[in-house]
């Protein structure tokens, strides 16, 4: 029986660095998209203005703020990745896990947050969109933050289930 739970930990570690591998691999994805954001707002300012530094870092700065919610993702990903790999060496149940669950979380929200509300409003200020659409709630940007929300539910589950372990652990 001792060699079933062994083999049954052994396939769960190597789900947990799947999963890992595959967080890391969507970062690396995310981070070409925001490279292709940033890349089309600094490429149309050159065409538009010359290689004048200031429409240059306004570009830049534009495509970093409507790259926003997926450098937030990215975030998230790198995060959960992070707690997986941890996960995957039998580390499940820690402090550090539920803080960074938590993090991943926040980012998510934020991701939500940057897409629907501050983007639409910095993009109005600067007179890149119509300023009356001071929210642009769509249905990803709603998912993702909701998301966010449930995973924060799903943390302070997680951080009952450590009470929990380290109460086992003091009686054992």
């Amino acid at each position: 029986m001792t060699g079933e739970s062994n083999s049954s930990g052994a396939g769960k570690a190597g789900s947990y660095d799947t999963l890992s591998i595959l967080a890391w691999v969507a970062v690396a994805i995310l981070a070409v998209n925001v490279s292709y954001f940033v890349g089309e707002e600094v490429g149309g300012q050159y065409f538009e203005s010359g290689a004048d530094i200031l429409p240059l870092l306004n570009g830049f700065l534009i495509g970093l703020l409507k790259a926003g919610p997926t450098i937030f993702i990215a975030c998230a990903l790198a995060d959960f990745a992070s707690f997986f790999g941890r996960c995957g060496k039998g580390d499940v149940f820690t402090a550090r896990n539920l803080k960074t669950l938590r993090q991943g979380a926040d980012s998510l929200i934020w991701a939500a947050v940057t897409s629907a509300v501050i983007i639409p409003v910095v993009l109005g200020w600067v007179g890149e969109e119509n300023s009356r659409n001071i929210f642009s709630f769509t249905d990803l940007a709603l998912g993702v933050g909701l998301m966010g929300f449930a995973l924060h539910g799903l943390a302070s589950v997680f951080e009952d289930a450590i009470a929990l372990k380290d109460d086992n652990d003091q009686f054992v």
